[in-house]
Order: C-alpha cells, then structure tokens, then sequence
C-alpha cells in the first residue's frame, strides 16, 4: 500500500509546523537575568553603604525587576529623590537612578543625634543632603560600571531632584525596571531604583563581571562621606521671654540685662551636641567645652 505523501514531502511539512517553528524563533526573556543583576549590584553596594548607616552594612534585597513605560515609571518615582542619568563618557546609552529622598534626610539627622523622623518633607534637598546624594550616587555608579562591563565605565551625565525636569523617557517606552530595598535598621526600608529602556537590556546582561571586593569603611562623623557635609552651628548664650508691652517701649540706650548660662549649648538643627562656658581667645570672644554629646568611640 502506497503512502498518500512521499517521506520528502512529510519532512517539509515537519520542517514548517508552526508550533516547532515558534519554539525555534522564541527569544529569550532577559527580564530575569536583569533582576540577576540587581542581586550582584545589591552585594557590592551593601559594604559600601554601611558607611551611611552607623558602621554596619545594610540587608540590600532586590524588590521587583518589571517591565513598564515611561508613563508608570513617571508615577512610581518619589516626589521627593535624587535622580540622576547614568552612561558611558561616549554613547547615547542612559540609566536612570533615582534614591529616596526622605531617606538621605533621615539618615543625615540621625548621624548628628536626630532621630531620623522628618516631619514635613522640603520640595528639593537641602545643600547638606544633596552633598550625601551625589555621595551616594557616585557609589552606584561605580558598582554598576564594574558590572555592566560592554557599556564601559559608568559617569553621571545629569542629575535633578525632579524627575520631569530630566524626562528620560517618552511616556509609551518599553522600560525595564529593577528595585532595590535597602534595610538599614531604621524605622522603614528606603528604596532606590535603576531603569533603562527594554530595547537596551542585552548590552546591559550580556556580560556581568563578578562584583569587586570593596573594603568596609568606618562611620562616623570624622569620616566619609559625612566628615565634608556643611553644618550651620549655632552657641546659644541667652533665651529670654519678654511682654509685649515692654517690647513696645524699647528705646535705644536702654540697658537689657541677660543671664547667660553657666553651660551655654552648642547646637546643630536645633539639637544640642556640646556645651561650654564663654570666655576670651587672642582677643575674640570663644566657647570652652566643657561636655559633648559624641565621645571618641562614636567619632570612630
């Protein structure tokens, strides 16, 4: 009995059936080896970041590598942040890495005695946290350039606490986008999160290099990246609570007694870290301390 095809024309008709041919054309999802990424970048900053948070390195844990467009993105970058646009000297090609804001303003405040909750957040950073965010971003930086070796070394192309003033991506551009929660110990994890358009994701995973060991600095308020942050300190010598009536009839030459403290209190933001007694060097009016809030074994 003669087969109704020819064994010739079965295998042609094997050859083009349109289930192997799919699995034979499928591209490979790159979203998975993206959040690979981020858990390679997440091991290399955490040493690093122990400098940010009282000598001891952080649990950094990525939170979601997803796809979204420039739209969503737009909606999930905090109102509040540090934004900046990542590349190589020469090339078009730009990530986006954006840090909590609130985050760099808490820790800021609990290095210098605070408590780290900020009650009323400012529309952009104060010049002091601002110096903190490029600190932390130059990091970043570094990290992701050692790791995202076909793009070559990563520098910091624009920055801007607002996110529409950078306006990266068009609203309907496939991104993909990695999260990454930092875990300080303080009151709430903070997040910083790295995006870039999904069309240039195989020249971002193509060829991870293994992170470098980096050596774990020391915290404290002598040593970086806090030693160089600005502070505006204020020596209290008196505080006097005065009628309004007696307000009203101050006169030039008039006499205004002021009890000045024993121990007058030096202060940072409002919170006292020293205290001393006013006395005279070379001529100058100067303060003594006499107590400090930090000893040597916090400086350290």
């Amino acid at each position: 009995m003669k087969p109704e095809r020819s064994i010739k024309a079965a295998g042609l008709a094997v050859s083009h059936c349109e289930a192997l041919f799919r699995q034979r054309g499928e591209e490979v999802d790159l979203l998975p080896e993206f959040g690979r990424l981020g858990e390679r970048l997440a091991r290399a900053i955490a040493p690093s970041l122990a400098a940010f948070s009282g000598g001891k390195a952080p649990e950094v844990r990525v939170e979601s590598a997803v796809r979204m467009n420039g739209n969503d993105l737009a909606g999930k970058i905090l109102p509040l942040a540090a934004n900046s646009l990542l590349g190589p000297e020469e090339g078009a090609h730009r990530l986006l890495l954006s840090i909590d804001g609130a985050a760099i303003l808490a820790q800021l405040d609990r290095t210098f005695g605070g408590t780290g909750e900020i009650e009323v957040l400012p529309k952009v950073l104060p010049l002091s946290a601002d110096l903190l965010a490029q600190r932390l971003e130059k990091m970043v930086t570094d990290a992701l350039g050692q790791l995202v070796t076909d793009l070559g070394p990563l520098v910091i192309a624009e920055r801007d606490s607002s996110y529409s003033t950078i306006s990266p991506y068009r609203k309907a551009e496939a991104l993909v986008v990695l999260t990454l929660e930092v875990d300080d110990g303080s009151l709430k994890p903070w997040t910083m999160t790295v995006a870039t358009k999904a069309e240039t994701l195989p020249s971002i995973v193509a060829a991870p290099s293994s992170p470098k060991r980096r050596e774990r600095r020391k915290s404290g308020p002598l040593d970086d990246p806090f030693a160089s942050v600005p502070l505006s300190v204020e020596a209290v010598l008196a505080e006097m609570r005065i009628p309004l009536s007696r307000l009203a009839s101050f006169a030039p030459g008039q006499t205004i007694p002021i009890p000045v403290a024993r121990a007058v209190p030096l202060r940072v933001g409002g919170t006292i870290i020293a205290k001393g007694t006013v006395g005279e060097f070379e001529d100058r009016a100067a303060l003594q301390l006499t107590t400090t809030m930090f000893t040597r074994k916090d400086a350290q």
